[in-house]
């Protein structure tokens, strides 16, 4: 009959259509012999682009001619193979202005970086961040900004280090976002070398 044929067609027409709204994504599955339409399986799923929209991001300010950032390499290897499983992204970003491609693959090959680096050359990132030196870390959901300061205290003045820090800060930030927490502090004074922020073109 007319009135199946045309059930059977809308049937057919929804049968594994993905449906994108928000944050979810339904897919639904219907079966064409059914006088109804009946849901066989429906399954929710976040998309990629939501993923990454709501995903917790580690922005790193580091500087391949900076003593006190290389420093920190060993540390923030660490930190980003113990919070990258966790869902938790980790990128550098080098905002040196005669800094090259090929210099900075060269360095993340002898330092042995376990996270992407990046040029920034113009220093976009840093200025929108608010980092003003290397190394700074600048942790973000989304647009918002979370915390912004040190990695740990364990310089505590111009070329005066501790053999250990005493306070983790970047470690205990994620910490308490992993915890459904907010951070506290939000902001700590770093110590390293400036970062070169002026007005470009």
């Amino acid at each position: 009959s007319v009135p199946a044929q045309a059930s059977r067609n809308a049937s057919a027409r929804l049968r594994d259509k993905a449906f994108t709204g928000g944050f979810i994504m339904v897919r639904m599955a219907v079966d064409p012999t059914l006088s109804t339409l009946t849901r066989r399986s429906m399954l929710l799923t976040l998309p990629l682009l939501a993923q990454a929209a709501t995903q917790i991001r580690v922005e790193l300010f580091l500087a391949v001619e900076c003593p006190i950032s290389n420093r920190y390499i060993p540390e923030l290897n660490r930190l980003a193979n113990t919070y990258r499983p966790k869902g938790i992204a980790f990128n550098a970003y080098f905002p040196e202005p005669g800094l090259t491609q090929s210099r900075l693959d060269q360095w993340a090959k002898d330092f042995a970086i376990h996270f992407p680096v990046a040029l920034d050359s113009k220093a976009i990132l840093a200025r929108k961040s608010g980092a003003t030196l290397t190394p700074e870390a600048a942790v973000f959901q989304a647009a918002t900004l979370l915390y912004r300061g040190r990695i740990d205290d364990r310089y505590v003045s111009w070329g005066k280090s501790r053999p250990e820090p005493t306070r983790r800060d970047l470690a205990e930030t994620l910490d308490q976002l992993l915890a459904g927490k907010q951070p506290a502090p939000r902001f700590t004074k770093a110590w390293g070398c400036f970062i070169e922020t002026g007005s470009h073109p």
